[in-house]
């Protein structure tokens, strides 16, 4: 039970990442607030912690719209009476070089970075109120390397790296540690969509030397795994780490 006590705020919680995150933190005794604008899977995935004799609550949460995180701040608030930890994991995935369209960049921007900048800012304040906390962003691989095509993505991730070195360097006198979880391949639905989209299964794109294989482990991630990491970077397991960024890839960026 490491997150005993603790009330977190997990956005893109629906699917994904973001949901194994919020199944595995509810395993660890922690009240999740499941921030996702897909209404259907939000509940859903609440409902399967409910089930499971845990505490959650789908919050329906647009990252691009304040008054939407204010509402979801007001709802947790109202519902479990604090926060303590936030998880931006809410992304989209828009691949494209730079034959993008402003429209194109407007809409990724607006969710991976004015969206993690807009929800932090306004959760922040509530981690403060409780004596401090702890912030994961999802970062990427992407964040660090070059891809074909993907000018749109990684400069948004990228981002995200530099933004968790400055949160850090200005929450740490609240006691707020801010750290990046960087995954590689992770066999999620938008993965699983884009593998198909190439003729590829589970065991194909385990192999593929562009997926899979382009690891030191040979294979695609699962969603629990990043959970588990997601998990040791807002416990107080990790009470000595902020601004770092985690590369949880099979060894991919170390090759």
């Amino acid at each position: 039970m490491r997150l005993a006590g603790k009330v977190a705020v997990i956005t893109g919680g629906a699917l994904g990442i973001g949901q194994a995150t919020c199944v595995r933190f509810a395993e660890e005794g922690a009240a999740v607030v499941v921030a996702d604008i897909n209404a259907a899977a939000g509940t859903e995935t609440a409902n399967q912690i409910l089930k499971s004799g845990g505490r959650a609550l789908f919050v329906p949460t647009d990252v691009t719209q304040e008054e939407s995180i204010r509402q979801m701040v007001q709802a947790t608030v109202k519902a479990f009476g604090k926060i303590d930890i936030l998880v931006n994991n809410a992304a989209i995935f828009i691949l494209r070089g730079i034959e993008a369209t402003p429209e194109e960049w407007r809409q990724i921007l607006d969710v991976n970075v004015i969206g993690t900048s807009l929800v932090s800012k306004h959760v922040v304040p509530e981690i403060r109120k409780a004596g401090g906390g702890a912030i994961v962003n999802l970062g990427s691989i992407s964040s660090f390397i070059a891809q074909p095509q993907f000018v749109t993505y990684n400069a948004t991730k990228a981002a995200i790296a530099t933004m968790t070195r400055c949160m850090a360097l200005d929450l740490a006198p609240d006691n707020i540690r801010v750290n990046a979880l960087c995954p590689g391949t992770i066999w999620t639905q938008i993965v699983e969509r884009l593998a198909k989209e190439k003729g590829l299964d589970r065991a194909a794109a385990d192999k593929d030397p562009a997926w899979g294989g382009a690891s030191m482990l040979k294979r695609v991630a699962e969603p629990r795994e990043m959970a588990n990491v997601i998990l040791f970077l807002a416990s107080d397991e990790a009470s000595y780490i902020t601004g770092a960024h985690i590369m949880a890839d099979g060894g991919y960026t170390a090759v």
